[in-house]
C-alpha cells in the first residue's frame, strides 16, 4: 500500500498542471479572435461555460485527490 500515497501525491502535483494546458489550449482560439476583433459574443459566452465547467471539474478533482493523500497519511 506504499506506492498508492505516491499516486496520490502526482494527482495532486499533476491536476493543476493539466487544468492550466486545457484552459490555455481553449483559449488559444478565441484570444487570437479577441485580438482581431472577429469575436462573437454569444461565442464568447459559450466559452466562457466551458472554462467554468473545466475550472469546477478541475477543482473537484484537486479536492478529491488532497483527500485521499490526507486520508492515506492519516
Amino acid at each position: 500500500m506504499e506506492g498508492s500515497g505516491m499516486i496520490w501525491l502526482l494527482a495532486v502535483l499533476g491536476i493543476p498542471i493539466v487544468v492550466v494546458l486545457m484552459l490555455f489550449f481553449s483559449a488559444a482560439d478565441d484570444f487570437w479572435q479577441i485580438i482581431t476583433f472577429k469575436i462573437d459574443f454569444s461565442r464568447l459566452f459559450d466559452d466562457l461555460a466551458h472554462v467554468l465547467a473545466i475550472l469546477v471539474i478541475g477543482v473537484l478533482a484537486e479536492l478529491f485527490s488532497l483527500f485521499m493523500l490526507f486520508a492515506h497519511f492519516l
